[in-house]
């Protein structure tokens, strides 16, 4: 009778489990109106999302891209300068230093032929600081003779003279560069 029982009691539970609907074949879904309309409106939103953050990242990209740029060009200007700078750097030694050498060579002009050992102690000394200065990048301009140039020369004075006109006849005193920039304008004096 146990058995029996039992048998009831798993039948029992069968009926009360649920059971699948079957949608039946004949019959066609139905879909409202309303269900349509939300759904286009929540895709014609969702598109407008997508093209506003589409722009939002082409924005970016452009700030983000010319940012770079101007960096770039930051850093590149910076190290021309800095090249710059380290170029010229002992510039404004040399320019203190030249008088000296001016100096140096009107008192060797003084000199005598009986002073002819200091004479070429002077010249040796001279010689040595021009090589000292051109380690530096610094030249001495040569003027005499050549035709008038007002980014090197400083005119002094005109002379009447058998050369042709502008010509450089006389050095004051000497002009020198360093590198490609003019330290010093060489005063000079010039034919009419």
């Amino acid at each position: 009778m146990k058995k029996l029982t039992d048998n009831k009691n798993k039948e029992k539970a069968n009926d009360n489990s649920p059971q699948e609907k079957k949608p039946a074949a004949d019959k066609p879904q139905e879909i409202k109106v309303e269900t349509l309309k939300t759904k286009e409106a929540k895709s014609a939103v969702d598109s407008k999302k997508i093209t506003e953050l589409e722009e939002k990242l082409k924005t970016a990209e452009d700030k983000y891209l010319r940012l770079y740029a101007e960096f770039e060009n930051f850093r590149k200007r910076t190290e021309a300068e800095k090249t710059e700078h380290a170029k010229y750097a002992a510039g404004q030694f040399v320019e203190a230093v030249l008088p000296v050498l001016d100096s140096f060579e009107r008192s060797q002009k003084t000199l005598t032929e009986a002073d002819a050992e200091i004479r070429n102690g002077f010249e040796l000394i001279r010689k040595q600081l021009e090589d000292v200065l051109q380690k530096f990048g610094v030249q001495r301009m040569e003027s005499v003779g050549k035709i008038f140039d007002p980014r090197f020369h400083e005119a002094l004075l005109q002379q009447e003279s058998d050369q042709p006109a502008q010509t450089v006849l006389e050095e004051y005193l000497a002009g020198y560069l360093m590198h490609d920039k003019v330290l010093r304008h060489a005063q000079v004096v010039v034919a009419k």
